[in-house]
Protein backbone atom coordinates (compact mmCIF):
# COMPACT_ATOMS: atom_id res chain seq x y z
CA UNK A 1 0.00 0.00 0.00
CA UNK A 2 1.48 3.43 -0.94
CA UNK A 3 1.76 5.95 1.68
CA UNK A 4 -0.65 8.22 -0.12
CA UNK A 5 -3.16 5.08 0.13
CA UNK A 6 -2.67 4.72 3.53
CA UNK A 7 -2.99 8.06 4.23
CA UNK A 8 -6.08 8.61 2.51
CA UNK A 9 -7.62 5.67 4.52
CA UNK A 10 -6.08 7.13 7.83
CA UNK A 11 -8.20 10.58 7.14
CA UNK A 12 -11.66 8.52 6.08
CA UNK A 13 -11.10 6.74 9.22
CA UNK A 14 -10.72 9.96 11.49
CA UNK A 15 -13.63 11.24 9.86
CA UNK A 16 -15.64 8.47 11.17
CA UNK A 17 -16.87 8.52 14.70
CA UNK A 18 -14.50 6.20 17.12
CA UNK A 19 -15.96 3.37 14.92
CA UNK A 20 -14.33 1.64 11.99
CA UNK A 21 -13.83 3.32 8.72
CA UNK A 22 -16.01 4.36 6.52
CA UNK A 23 -16.10 4.57 2.99
CA UNK A 24 -15.74 8.06 0.92
CA UNK A 25 -18.13 8.32 -1.88
CA UNK A 26 -16.45 10.08 -4.56
CA UNK A 27 -18.14 11.49 -7.86
CA UNK A 28 -16.58 13.83 -10.68
CA UNK A 29 -18.40 17.13 -12.67
CA UNK A 30 -17.18 18.64 -15.84
CA UNK A 31 -17.41 22.25 -14.89
CA UNK A 32 -16.71 23.92 -17.98
CA UNK A 33 -19.41 21.42 -20.01
CA UNK A 34 -22.04 22.36 -17.27
CA UNK A 35 -21.30 25.96 -17.50
CA UNK A 36 -21.65 25.88 -21.33
CA UNK A 37 -24.21 23.57 -21.11
CA UNK A 38 -26.40 26.06 -18.60
CA UNK A 39 -29.34 27.64 -20.22
CA UNK A 40 -28.19 30.74 -17.97
CA UNK A 41 -24.89 31.05 -19.14
CA UNK A 42 -25.73 31.95 -23.02
CA UNK A 43 -28.92 33.76 -21.91
CA UNK A 44 -26.79 35.80 -19.73
CA UNK A 45 -23.90 36.06 -22.67
CA UNK A 46 -26.94 36.97 -24.99
CA UNK A 47 -28.05 40.11 -22.55
CA UNK A 48 -24.33 41.29 -22.26
CA UNK A 49 -24.06 40.89 -26.33
CA UNK A 50 -27.12 43.35 -26.04
CA UNK A 51 -24.99 45.88 -23.88
CA UNK A 52 -21.85 45.53 -25.82
CA UNK A 53 -24.08 46.18 -29.21
CA UNK A 54 -25.66 49.57 -27.95
CA UNK A 55 -22.35 50.14 -26.34
CA UNK A 56 -20.75 50.38 -29.86
CA UNK A 57 -23.66 51.88 -31.37
CA UNK A 58 -23.13 55.14 -28.62
CA UNK A 59 -19.44 55.13 -29.55
CA UNK A 60 -19.83 54.56 -33.30
CA UNK A 61 -22.25 57.59 -33.20
CA UNK A 62 -20.06 60.06 -30.53
CA UNK A 63 -16.87 59.26 -33.01
CA UNK A 64 -18.88 60.19 -36.37
CA UNK A 65 -19.70 63.16 -34.19
CA UNK A 66 -16.16 63.86 -33.16
CA UNK A 67 -15.18 63.36 -36.85
CA UNK A 68 -17.71 66.09 -38.14
CA UNK A 69 -17.01 68.56 -35.74
CA UNK A 70 -12.83 67.73 -36.02
CA UNK A 71 -13.71 68.21 -40.40
CA UNK A 72 -15.67 71.90 -39.87
CA UNK A 73 -13.01 73.09 -37.47
CA UNK A 74 -10.86 72.31 -39.87
CA UNK A 75 -12.15 73.28 -42.70
CA UNK A 76 -14.97 76.28 -41.99
CA UNK A 77 -13.39 78.43 -39.44
CA UNK A 78 -10.66 80.29 -39.26
CA UNK A 79 -8.18 80.18 -36.09
CA UNK A 80 -7.93 82.05 -33.14
CA UNK A 81 -11.49 83.56 -34.11
CA UNK A 82 -14.51 83.17 -31.33
CA UNK A 83 -15.97 80.81 -33.35
CA UNK A 84 -13.13 78.46 -33.83
CA UNK A 85 -12.48 78.24 -30.27
CA UNK A 86 -16.08 77.45 -29.32
CA UNK A 87 -16.33 74.72 -32.10
CA UNK A 88 -12.57 73.36 -30.65
CA UNK A 89 -14.70 73.58 -26.97
CA UNK A 90 -17.22 71.55 -28.92
CA UNK A 91 -14.45 68.76 -30.09
CA UNK A 92 -12.59 68.78 -26.43
CA UNK A 93 -16.00 68.12 -24.65
CA UNK A 94 -16.68 65.46 -27.36
CA UNK A 95 -13.57 63.90 -26.98
CA UNK A 96 -14.00 63.54 -23.17
CA UNK A 97 -17.39 62.10 -23.20
CA UNK A 98 -16.28 59.52 -25.59
CA UNK A 99 -13.29 58.88 -23.08
CA UNK A 100 -15.59 58.44 -20.33
CA UNK A 101 -17.94 56.57 -22.36
CA UNK A 102 -15.44 53.73 -23.13
CA UNK A 103 -13.72 53.91 -19.85
CA UNK A 104 -17.16 54.18 -17.67
CA UNK A 105 -19.57 52.19 -18.99
CA UNK A 106 -17.36 50.03 -21.39
CA UNK A 107 -16.00 48.97 -17.84
CA UNK A 108 -19.40 48.41 -16.27
CA UNK A 109 -20.40 45.85 -18.61
CA UNK A 110 -17.42 43.93 -18.11
CA UNK A 111 -18.21 44.41 -14.51
CA UNK A 112 -21.57 43.34 -14.79
CA UNK A 113 -20.65 40.51 -16.72
CA UNK A 114 -17.55 39.46 -14.09
CA UNK A 115 -20.58 39.02 -11.26
CA UNK A 116 -23.18 37.46 -13.80
CA UNK A 117 -20.00 34.53 -14.30
CA UNK A 118 -20.14 34.37 -10.58
CA UNK A 119 -23.34 33.75 -10.21
CA UNK A 120 -23.03 31.04 -12.70
CA UNK A 121 -20.14 29.21 -10.85
CA UNK A 122 -22.48 29.47 -7.62
CA UNK A 123 -25.64 28.03 -9.08
CA UNK A 124 -23.54 25.16 -10.15
CA UNK A 125 -22.09 24.73 -6.85
CA UNK A 126 -25.77 25.12 -5.33
CA UNK A 127 -26.83 22.17 -8.03
CA UNK A 128 -23.47 20.09 -7.53
CA UNK A 129 -24.23 20.14 -3.69
CA UNK A 130 -27.69 19.64 -4.24
CA UNK A 131 -27.29 16.29 -6.43
CA UNK A 132 -23.96 15.34 -3.68
CA UNK A 133 -26.24 15.52 -0.61
CA UNK A 134 -29.65 13.52 -2.33
CA UNK A 135 -27.15 10.82 -3.32
CA UNK A 136 -25.10 10.72 -0.67
CA UNK A 137 -21.97 11.96 -1.76
CA UNK A 138 -19.09 13.10 0.52
CA UNK A 139 -16.95 14.26 -2.32
CA UNK A 140 -17.09 15.81 -6.20
CA UNK A 141 -13.97 16.70 -7.92
CA UNK A 142 -13.78 18.86 -10.87
CA UNK A 143 -12.91 16.95 -13.77
CA UNK A 144 -12.57 17.88 -17.65
CA UNK A 145 -10.76 16.13 -20.62
CA UNK A 146 -7.89 17.41 -22.90
CA UNK A 147 -9.37 20.05 -25.46
CA UNK A 148 -9.78 17.68 -28.90
CA UNK A 149 -8.00 20.19 -30.91
CA UNK A 150 -3.81 19.85 -30.15
CA UNK A 151 -2.44 22.47 -28.58
CA UNK A 152 0.18 24.95 -30.92
CA UNK A 153 2.78 24.57 -28.21
CA UNK A 154 4.81 22.55 -26.27
CA UNK A 155 4.15 24.66 -23.26
CA UNK A 156 0.17 25.07 -23.72
CA UNK A 157 0.31 20.83 -24.07
CA UNK A 158 2.50 20.63 -20.42
CA UNK A 159 -0.20 22.94 -19.18
CA UNK A 160 -3.13 21.07 -20.25
CA UNK A 161 -1.55 17.77 -19.06
CA UNK A 162 -0.48 19.60 -15.37
CA UNK A 163 -3.71 21.35 -14.95
CA UNK A 164 -5.85 17.86 -14.99
CA UNK A 165 -7.23 17.65 -11.80
CA UNK A 166 -9.07 13.67 -12.33
CA UNK A 167 -7.41 11.25 -14.45
CA UNK A 168 -9.53 8.70 -14.75
CA UNK A 169 -13.22 7.74 -13.36
CA UNK A 170 -15.49 5.71 -14.12
CA UNK A 171 -19.01 7.43 -16.61
CA UNK A 172 -21.08 5.98 -13.54
CA UNK A 173 -19.73 8.73 -11.14
CA UNK A 174 -19.64 11.31 -13.47
CA UNK A 175 -22.50 13.65 -12.35
CA UNK A 176 -22.06 16.26 -14.91
CA UNK A 177 -25.17 15.20 -16.52
CA UNK A 178 -27.43 15.44 -13.74
CA UNK A 179 -26.17 18.60 -12.37
CA UNK A 180 -26.82 19.96 -15.94
CA UNK A 181 -30.31 18.77 -16.04
CA UNK A 182 -31.28 20.03 -12.72
CA UNK A 183 -30.00 23.56 -13.05
CA UNK A 184 -31.91 23.85 -16.32
CA UNK A 185 -34.81 22.85 -14.98
CA UNK A 186 -34.35 25.27 -12.11
CA UNK A 187 -33.78 28.19 -14.66
CA UNK A 188 -36.48 27.35 -16.77
CA UNK A 189 -39.10 27.32 -13.71
CA UNK A 190 -37.75 30.57 -12.72
CA UNK A 191 -38.39 31.81 -15.99
CA UNK A 192 -41.42 30.59 -16.03
CA UNK A 193 -42.34 32.07 -12.61
CA UNK A 194 -40.86 36.10 -13.84
CA UNK A 195 -43.79 35.41 -16.88
CA UNK A 196 -46.24 34.52 -14.72
CA UNK A 197 -45.92 37.69 -12.84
Amino acid sequence: MSCLTSWMLVGVASLGQSGPATATRVAVVNVPVVSERYLKTSYLEGQFETKRLELAGQRDALRDNIDRTRRSLQEEFKPRTQEFRQRAKQLAMLEAEMQWLIETQGRQVETELAASLRMIFADIQSAIRAVAEERNIDVVLAADQLPPEPPMTTSQARQQVVLQKVLYWRPGVDLTDVVVARLNADFEKSRAGKSEK
